[in-house]
């Protein structure tokens, strides 16, 4: 669409090496992940991209419909509907219009949220201890 339509403010990259992706999120103010309605959604999502994201401390515009809000639930920065232009669209003004420093908060909680819930020490100890109490 953006070569078909001539849209010239949107910019459409190559795929970036993951070993690259920390840098390239550096380089970035707000960071966007964006979902379809689907029902398998409803038993929760779990992206690598939007622990990158978090990681990365970047406030994130989440656009999603699932049983869980990896966003909401960090606080780490807003959930819109998803396929909803309008919704991202102001979901991103809202983001960008925030104070920097509020945005800086945003994604600091994201990334603790990460560091408590969704390392491989925690997701291991989780695990084992799903195995230890099954239910």
């Amino acid at each position: 669409r953006v070569a078909d339509e001539a849209i010239a403010n949107v910019t459409m990259l190559p795929p970036i090496p993951k070993a690259q992706i920390p840098s390239f999120l550096a380089a970035i103010d707000i960071a966007y992940i964006g979902w379809q309605r689907t029902p398998i959604y409803r038993f929760g999502i779990a992206p690598n991209k939007l622990m990158d994201y978090m990681m990365a401390s970047l406030p994130v515009l989440h656009s999603v419909e699932a049983g869980n809000d990896p966003v909401s639930e960090a606080g780490c920065g807003r959930t819109v509907a998803p396929e909803s232009a309008e919704a991202v669209a102001l979901g991103l003004m809202q983001l960008a219009e925030m104070p920097a420093p509020k945005r800086r908060a945003m994604g600091e909680r994201g990334r603790e949220f990460v560091r408590a819930h969704h390392t491989y020490p925690v997701l291991a100890q989780r695990f084992l201890a799903a195995l230890e109490n099954p239910k």
